[in-house]
């Protein structure tokens, strides 16, 4: 009982999880002179790597996310063929959200460290200050998908 439980709370977590990625990178795509000049506040890219940024990470954000929901709700019969592929793209999605989000953590701490005050340009909440909510809201996402990322069943 207890482990249907967690696995239903682990289709949840991704079906959430997924579902704040794509939704970011949506904000992210849809304001994209907005995500550009959020990126460039943080002083550490170019304007061409700012540009390469906005163009590509909120779609990074989109598929990543997509995939990790859709893994979670599809029914199992309908994996059954394709189980294998399944959980490869569950597995790295969620990697690569991990690795997103460990990099946002960073940037932020490193962001408050050297004393910016500038939106975060997180997607779910552009005007947002970088701050102790931001990194706090970060590392709660951070430990979501490390935890998804840790356990076998999707």
């Amino acid at each position: 009982m207890a482990s249907l439980v967690t696995l239903w709370i682990g289709r949840l977590l991704s079906v959430i999880l997924g579902g704040l990625f794509v939704f970011a990178g949506l904000q992210k795509h849809l304001s994209p002179y907005e995500f550009t000049d959020a990126v460039l506040a943080y002083e550490l890219l170019s304007e061409s790597g700012a540009a390469l940024t906005a163009a590509f990470l909120p779609w990074v954000e989109i598929l990543a996310g997509a995939v990790l929901a859709l893994a979670a709700v599809l029914p199992r019969k309908a994996l059954s063929r394709v189980t294998a592929f399944a959980e490869a793209g569950r597995r790295g999605a969620l990697l690569l959200l991990v690795l997103l989000t460990a990099l946002f953590v960073v940037l932020l701490a490193v962001t408050m460290a050297r004393g910016l005050k500038i939106a975060c340009g997180c997607g779910l909440f552009f005007q947002r200050p970088v701050g102790p909510a931001a990194l706090a809201e970060d590392l709660v996402l951070l430990a979501v998908a490390a935890w998804l990322y840790g356990r076998s069943d999707p």
